[in-house]
This record gives structure tokens, sequence and C-alpha cells, in this order.
């Protein structure tokens, strides 16, 4: 910390992720910079991956968190809800009256409804952000957005929207109900992004205007209220996800609602929100007049923060340009240091046009965050001396088969969701420098989904398959990636068996081992569990774990309206053969259906592809003979979408309903057209029966974490 970078006393915080490092770093220029920014919410571009690539390109290196932008339909705030209570048929539309913010509408309840009547389907918060943190993790994966950065979701408190639009005499009723809708939006936010990615942010204008006198409040005690408020906001986001506060005055016409003379309020409330939670604070925005009177920043000597929160001022006005920056920040600093840099409130009424400048502002007047925040703190990885990620085989230079290329996006499918919970679990185990063995991995769509979960760390994947067409896909999207290597298990006709782990690691990798082993959606097919598990085990370090889930797993805990997915081929099957014996425009396949020899053939090649359920007690005890401890066991509901699922059963229509037409392998011949038309139409309209119309249907996921017992 600079012991000569303000003239006069300074706060007791120092904020130590902004801190100005050593005097020998610190160049004289610099020291009249804000250390960072914050970006407050709103950056009126078209969409959020523009706002992404835009402010991370200029200031990534001075950003702890990105924001989305708010943009489209949110770029003006709260403005974009107030549908979301006008389209309730509870409420009348009446004229503002003394409108405290924009003049819109008032609305009350009608004569006979209550607040008890009131329900809000979606506020649009929840899924904005989700949606928005696809875009975040895929930029973050493919390094536009920096390692160190999270994604910033921006919600304003329910104050605003009640004070904006409900009339005073009901806002007082309305406020709990619209509060639960909130907090229910952020559990859905904070349940859909993972916790070490995100960060809150709370905007609180309504409060300050109320402390100011400028909006009524429907509570007696203001100030006890409002804190009251704001604390329990404050506790419904977990501990690992970052929180912070916009204390707002305002942004009406580049102006605040009230002439901002001292930050005194501003102080008050910051201290009395660091004090009182039970949880971090990660960080505070205050807003800056344009004034540079010390009289205005002389409150923020009696900041009383804890270390490990972040301090931004609303230094920088556009109008007026980086020159006047400076000079504010210079006044700041004689009363306080170790702060970054912002606008007193977001972008969104200064129009696109304003976006270079402001993003040059900034940078012109902050440095980047200390070198211990963006260095990367993981070491590259490498893989054992002679071991050769990619091996020198024949599939590795054959052509990409079009029906491995295609089931490469059956990840797309909504139930391919089953892989978020093993993704969360290797996210929560696996450390730099480790090795992954994705077993039965075919085109890495696992890795795929890992790599917009585990951004930064330096881990080694290995992909393992007996399938040589899936792997050469995999291949294909990770040959430029010297981290992923790729082993295929061989059938060996003489012997009758594939090879195993042992055969293929090789002693190099086998000497050292593997951290973690993930089998996924796979297990089910693996005619002798004890024997792989065995190699699993052989192949493992002393306390790495296997990560196993499977939808395919009989396991007594299931809902009593949950799938096993694959039950779905028998039923498939008997309704298929119920049609065909009824409908006379099937009369052709009749005759398969009497010869018991044909039909035990296809049944036969069908149960080969399609196992037969084995109960949940098998997996546990074939796991434990092997010499792996079982951790834990969890079941998981996940949604199935028909459509998809009846596109999956397409791809192996072969397998599913072969009798239908025939097929080469076991008739000689390949279906014709028409008969592979009359396939489909039989599958389709099967699978219409077996959910009578509806678009889902929910199956029961499982997952087992084992470990290998650590040696003495």
């Amino acid at each position: 910390m600079q012991a000569n970078l303000t003239v006069g006393p300074v706060a007791p915080w120092f904020g130590p992720p902004l801190e100005q490092e050593d005097e020998e770093d610190t160049t004289g220029a610099e020291r009249d910079v804000a250390v960072g920014v914050h970006l407050v919410g709103s950056v009126p571009l078209g969409s959020a991956e523009e706002v992404f690539r835009r402010v991370a390109e200029t200031l990534g290196d001075r950003l702890r968190r990105i924001p989305d932008g708010e943009t489209g339909p949110r770029s003006d705030w709260i403005l974009w809800q107030y549908p979301v209570f006008s389209s309730l048929p509870q409420f009348v539309v009446g004229p503002p009256g003394e409108a405290t913010y924009r003049t819109l509408p008032k609305l009350r309840l009608r004569t006979g409804e209550s607040e008890d009547t009131v329900s809000f389907d979606s506020l649009g918060y929840a899924e904005t952000a989700v949606a928005s943190y696809r875009l975040f993790a895929r930029l973050k994966r493919d390094g536009v957005i920096p390692p160190h950065c999270r994604f910033q979701v921006c919600l304003p408190t329910p104050l605003a929207p009640i004070s904006a639009f409900i009339d005073p005499d009901h806002q007082a009723q309305l406020e709990p109900v619209y509060e639960a809708k909130v907090l229910d939006e952020l559990t859905q936010i904070v349940s859909a992004v993972p916790h070490d990615q995100l960060a809150i942010q709370w905007d609180a204008r309504v409060e300050f205007a109320m402390l100011e006198g400028a909006t009524p409040a429907w509570f007696s005690e203001v100030r006890g209220g409002i804190l009251e408020r704001m604390l329990r906001l404050s506790r419904h986001v977990p501990a690992d996800v970052e929180l912070g506060f916009h204390l707002c005055y305002g942004d009406e016409a580049h102006g605040h609602f009230v002439e901002l003379d001292s930050s005194r309020k501003l102080v008050e409330i910051a201290n009395a929100i660091a004090v009182s939670l039970s949880r971090p604070l990660n960080w505070i925005h205050m807003p800056a007049p344009r004034s540079q009177a010390d009289e205005y920043f002389q409150p923020l000597r009696a900041l009383t923060l804890q270390p490990e929160t972040e301090l931004y001022l609303g230094l920088l006005h556009l109008d007026d340009g980086v020159d006047a920056a400076k000079q504010r920040i210079a006044a700041a600093q004689r009363h306080i240091r170790g702060f970054g840099a912002a606008t007193d409130c977001g972008w969104g009424r200064g129009g696109s046009d304003a976006v270079d400048e402001l993003l040059a502002q900034h940078r012109s007047i902050s440095r980047p965050l200390p070198a211990r925040v963006l260095t990367h703190a993981y070491g590259e990885f490498t893989w054992p001396d002679g071991f050769a990620p990619v091996p020198d085989e024949d599939w590795t230079r054959q052509e990409i088969d079009s029906t491995a290329l295609a089931y490469d996006h059956v990840d797309e499918h909504g139930w391919y969701s089953n892989l978020n919970p093993s993704v969360e679990d290797l996210a929560g185990h696996l450390r730099d420098g480790d090795i992954m063995l994705d077993y039965s991995g075919g085109t890495g769509i696992l890795l795929d989904r890992a790599r917009l979960r585990i951004f930064e760390r330096q881990i080694g994947w290995l992909i393992v398959d007996a399938s040589a067409k899936f792997l050469r896909v995999a291949l294909e999207k990770y040959r430029d990636d010297p981290r992923v290597a790729f082993r295929l298990l061989r059938f060996l006709k003489d012997q009758k068996r594939l090879q195993t782990l042992d055969e293929v690691l090789g002693e190099e990798l086998l000497t050292r081992g593997v951290d973690a082993i993930a089998a996924v959606n796979a297990i089910h097919l693996y005619p002798d569990l004890g024997e792989v598990a065995s190699a699993w085990v052989r192949a493992l370090r002393p306390g790495g774990k296997v990560f196993i889930n499977s939808g395919n797993m009989r396991n007594p805990r299931a809902a009593a309206e949950e799938w096993i997915l694959d039950e779905t081929v028998w039923v498939i099957n008997d309704i298929a053969e119920g049609l065909v014996r009824s409908d006379p425009k099937y009369a052709t396949y009749r005759p398969v259906l009497d010869n018991q020899e044909r039909m035990g053939a296809h049944a036969e090649q069908r149960d080969r592809v399609f196992l037969k359920p084995r109960p949940l007690s098998y997996y546990l005890d074939a796991l434990t003979a092997a010499g792996l401890t079982v951790t834990d066991v969890q079941e998981k509901t996940i949604v199935a979408d028909v459509q998809e699922w009846f596109e999956l059963m397409t791809a192996y229509h072969d397998t599913v309903l072969g009798w239908v037409g025939g097929t080469k392998k076991l008739d000689g011949q390949p279906a014709t057209p028409a008969a592979l038309e009359d396939r489909m139409t039989i599958m389709r309209a099967a699978m219409e029966t077996i959910f009578a119309g509806r678009s889902e249907f929910n199956a029961c996921w499982t997952y087992i974490t084992c470990e290998r017992p650590a040696e003495d």
C-alpha cells in the first residue's frame, strides 16, 4: 500500500483486492488513477455477446465482474417490469398522480381483489440471466473473457417497481408478493449458474430517494426499514456467490434526484450493511457528483468496510471527461485510498454512440487490477514423459463418419442436462495438474460441457472408447489441445473381448495413475462391470474418485412416474406389434410376427444394444467387490423431451424396430424406403400412445461416487 498516496488521514479500510501495490511498482502517473473498474449494469449495445466482447477487450484487466449490459427491453432499468404488473387482471390502471419515477400510470387492485389473488408467473430476470451466462461461459472458455472475471447479475430491489408502478394505497400489500417472486428468480439464477462464476448486485435507488424524502415510503422508521430489507435480500445470496450493492442517486437526465453534496448517507448505509451481514460483502458502489469539493468525499474517512469489500466510486461523467474524473480521484484520495472507478449509474440512457468513449475513459482513469488477481494461478499441464496423447494408429487418420458426427449433437437434447451434476462433481474434485479419464467418452460430449465449467484449471483429459468412429470425432474437435488425449479399446476377436485399460494406457500413465474417472450414460452397457471396475482401480491413484451416472438403473428410490429411458424401447416394440396386427395398412409385416426365429434374432440384437435394466444393488455390489468404496449415491429427476427422444430412437431404428422391413445384418438386405417410412411412422405412433400426446416425461438418473482407498 502506498504510504504517501494521500495528503490527509485515510479510512481504516484499505481494500486488499484493490489496494495499491508496493511503491516501487507504481509510477507517479499511476498514482493519479483508480485501481480497477466496475460496470454498474446497463451497456446500450445490441446484444449480451457484443457487451461481453467489447467490454472484455478494453477493460478485461480492470474488471472483476462483467454484466450482460441489460440489453434489449431491459435497457431502461425497471421499465420492462411494468407490463409484468399491468398484464395481470387483478389490476386496474389509474393516472400517474404525483409520480416520483417517470410519468407512469399507477396500478390499483380491482375491487374484491387482494394480495392473495396476485401471482407472478415470471419476471424475466432468471430467464435472461441463465441465457446470458451460457454466452458468458462460452466466451470464457474461448479466452474472450479473462479467467478472473465473474458473471455479474444486476437486480433492482423490490422497492423500486412497487414504488414506481403501484398506487400508494396498495404498495404495502403487494411488496411481499413481488419480493417473494424476486427471491424465487434469484433462487433459479443461483441454481443454474455455478457459484464460483456468479456475482449478484442489488440496485438500491429508491432506498436513497426515500431517505432523502424524494419518494414517500409506506413504512415507518424509513432508515431501519430500508436496512432490514437490504439485509434480508442479501441473506438469500449464498456465501460463495459474490454480493455487491449499487447505491444509487439516479440518473434522471444525467443528474441525481437531489443535489448530492455529501456522501454521509451513503457511508452510513454502507457501514450498516457491512457490520450486519452474516456473509461477505464483496463490493460497494457509490455515486460522486460533478463537483470535486472535499466536502462530498470527507465522510469517506468514516467508511468501515471489511477487508474483502471493494469500493467503487462513480467518478466518471461522460460530459466532462477524463481530466475532471482525475480531479475527483485526487479529491477522493485526500480522504480514502484503494478504490476503483465507475460511472455513477448505468450507461443505458447514454445511447450506443457513447459506449466507445465511455470504455476509453474508464481505461484512461484506471490502472489494471493487482498482478496477483490477473496472474493465472495454475501451472502448465504436461503428460508423463513417453506418453503420446494421440497414438499413431489407423483410426486417427480415417474419414469422419457422418453417423458419429450426428450423434455428437445429441448433447443439445434437454435430457442431456443429466451431465450437469457430474460436471459439478468433477469441478469440485479436479485440481491443477490432475488427469481425468473419460471412460466411454465417445465424441467428447462430457468434455464439451466440462470446458464450459472448469475454465482456468490445467487438467489432462483422456477420452477412452471402444468406437473408433466416435473417437475420431473427438480427435477432430480437440486435436489442437495438448491437454486432451485419446485411447481406443479394440475388440480382440481371437479372445472375444475388449482390451482393458491396462493394455492401452501405457506404462508411463499407469505408473503415475489418473486422479478421476467418469463413466456417464454408459455403465449400463458393460456386460462385465466387475472386470471394468477392477481396471479402474488399477488405473486410479490412491484417493482417486470415480463419478458414474446412468438413466438405466432400476433405482428403488425412483418416483413412480419416472422412467428408465431404455424401457421405452420394449414398450415401443410391444405397441408396434399390436399396431401391425390391427392396422390393415401394415399387414405386409404380420408374417414376421409369427416367425419366432426371426423375432428372436431381432430381440437378441435389440437387447445387446439396449440392455435390460439391472438393479442399483448390482452396480454397488460390483463396484465394492472391485475394491472401490462407494461414498455417495443420489438420484435426480431429469426431464426428457418426447420429440428429442424420438429423434434418438430413429438413429437406432434398425435395432428398435428392425423386424419392420428387416435389416441387412439379420435378414441379408436392408429395408426398402417404403418399409423405412412405415418403421418411422409406427415408431412415432407408439411413442404418441405411450405418452398420450405429452411433450415431456420424467426420467430417473442415478449418480454414484466411488473412491479408491488411500494406501497406508
